[in-house]
């Protein structure tokens, strides 16, 4: 695979999750570095991710809020130019139409040309916290939504054509990223996220010897199924 700089040095970057932390756990390495090298990143954030609060019982709204505030500082240190939060109800995302049409309108108005999204084609179930349903529901949707949002009819608005999907949370992976300059940098991404863990050490351990260590190539890595997107016999309106 071609190194991260020819593909996407100065391009507009589109991050879609579940919840809040997703994309640093997964990308945060990566996408911090792509932010260093001029593009401009931006964030949508499916649910409230209220049920993943694990620091001590409070109501539902402490949660939302607590989590989205977190959500914003980690954006600020990643250097995401804008956080579009969804709101919907953590665990029970459905890929629907109205998913889909929110996704996809986004899609035409940020114009990004590479999105970052969950691969849509893992379906191992070795993990329940990685196979999450609202996971797997993102995945399938934001794949619809780049659909939707090419297409001249489906959706109000000028047609955008997505180039490339950087899928994570992959079992096939094609590309690794080395993130060893950047492991510290993603370990304070993940920490913004507070509400999600209470032991800094056991994380940091668990990011650096599981959560980074995809290929003997590099100390520290993240890994994706590029996949670039085509439109056979039809000329790109963009």
């Amino acid at each position: 695979m071609t190194g991260t700089k020819t593909i996407v040095k100065n391009k507009v970057i589109l991050a879609i999750s579940a919840h809040p932390d997703d994309i640093e756990f997964a990308a945060g390495g990566t996408l911090f570095n792509l932010n260093q090298m001029g593009c401009q990143i931006y964030l949508i954030v499916a649910t409230n991710g209220e049920n993943g609060f694990k620091i001590d019982h409070k109501p539902r709204s402490y949660r939302i809020k607590t989590r989205h505030k977190e959500q914003l500082k980690a954006a600020e240190i990643l250097g995401i130019k804008k956080v579009f939060f969804l709101n919907y109800r953590d665990c029970s995302l459905k890929n629907d139409d109205i998913l889909r049409k929110k996704i996809g309108l986004l899609i035409k108005k940020i114009k990004p040309e590479i999105i970052f999204a969950f691969d849509p084609s893992n379906r191992t179930f070795e993990s329940v916290n990685l196979l999450h349903r609202d996971h797997r529901v993102i995945a399938e949707a934001s794949f619809d939504a780049v659909f939707a949002a090419r297409n001249r009819y489906l959706l109000p608005g000028e047609p955008h054509s997505v180039k490339q999907f950087w899928f994570f949370g992959c079992d096939r992976p094609n590309h690794y990223e080395n993130i060893t300059k950047y492991i510290n940098k993603k370990i304070d991404l993940i920490k913004a996220h507070r509400s999600q863990f209470n032991e800094h050490e056991s994380m940091e351990k668990w990011v650096k010897e599981h959560l980074s260590s995809y290929t003997n190539r590099y100390k520290y890595s993240e890994k994706f199924r590029i996949v670039n997107i085509t439109q056979p016999f039809v000329k790109e309106i963009n």
